[in-house]
């Protein structure tokens, strides 16, 4: 089951309300996400959603990816002690040339060609799911905004599931 993730930001202006994360799976449903107030760092979100999948799931995903919000070392450091196999996330900085050469191999770039379709579904979600503006206040209440956005987009995905 691998999982993949990406931010979206659900504000109104920018530079104001909350950022969401978003986990989804390769059937495109959404398997975690996490809102958070203001411009919160990638990166320490990244460890505590596969936990909170894996939890759930009863096992860690074999793959991950991200784009390059969360490329830190400690955050590969931190999905690698989780358990999870392959991590595809480009490096912030500059790289060395063994680094330059895993991000150039053919497994990663196809990681990082699959996770771009969570950037459509981030837009599906903002879009068609409320998450472009939420209408309770607070972080909670934008928490419950996007968890009902995130339920309603699942029960579509899974209904439309072969078998």
């Amino acid at each position: 089951m691998p999982a993949r993730s990406a931010r979206a930001a659900s504000t109104a202006r920018p530079g104001f309300g909350y950022k969401a994360q978003v986990a989804d799976n390769d059937d495109g449903i959404v398997l975690d996400y996490s809102v958070e107030y203001g411009a919160a760092p990638d990166g320490p979100q990244h460890a505590p959603a596969m936990e909170r999948i894996a939890r759930r799931a009863g096992q860690v995903p074999r793959a991950v990816t991200a784009d390059r919000g969360y490329g830190l070392p400690a955050v590969e450091r931190d999905l690698r002690a989780l358990g999870i196999r392959t991590v595809a996330i480009p490096r912030q900085a500059a790289t060395s040339q063994a680094r330059k050469a895993l991000e150039h191999g053919r497994p990663f770039r196809q990681l990082i060609k699959w996770r771009t379709g969570c950037e459509g579904r981030i837009s599906y979600l903002k879009r068609g799911y409320g998450w472009d503006r939420t209408l309770l206040d607070g972080k909670n209440g934008a928490a419950i905004w996007c968890g009902h956005g995130v339920f309603a987009h699942n029960l579509v995905k899974i209904s439309a599931l072969p078998g």
